[in-house]
């Protein structure tokens, strides 16, 4: 018996999607790594040994690892759902 007033569940991506996601993800993070490698190598003696306040080194750790994994995850997942849904996309799948 279907309830009418909350509507069926429906699936998140499928793992197909979701490996594409993932690869855009890493392959963007590669094209990252090699435009700001100047800077990554010139911040690495930075991160290592801790500074005092350690509140700031952390700060700082969580700011470079942090803008470096939202960027990669955005602009990959946006890439990846775009070559999916063009190329890798079966016909029998909706929309």
């Amino acid at each position: 018996m279907s309830d009418s007033e909350f509507p069926d569940p429906r699936p998140g991506p499928s793992w197909e999607r979701l490996r594409v996601r993932a690869a855009c993800s890493a392959g963007v993070a590669v094209v990252q790594l090699a435009v700001f490698w100047e800077f990554v190598v010139r911040t690495i003696p930075m991160l290592w040994p801790p500074v005092e306040p350690l509140t700031q080194w952390v700060s700082f750790l969580m700011v470079s690892f942090g803008s470096f994994a939202v960027i990669s995850g955005l602009f990959g997942t946006l890439l990846g759902d775009q070559l999916y849904d063009r190329y890798l996309r079966d016909a029998s799948e909706s929309p």
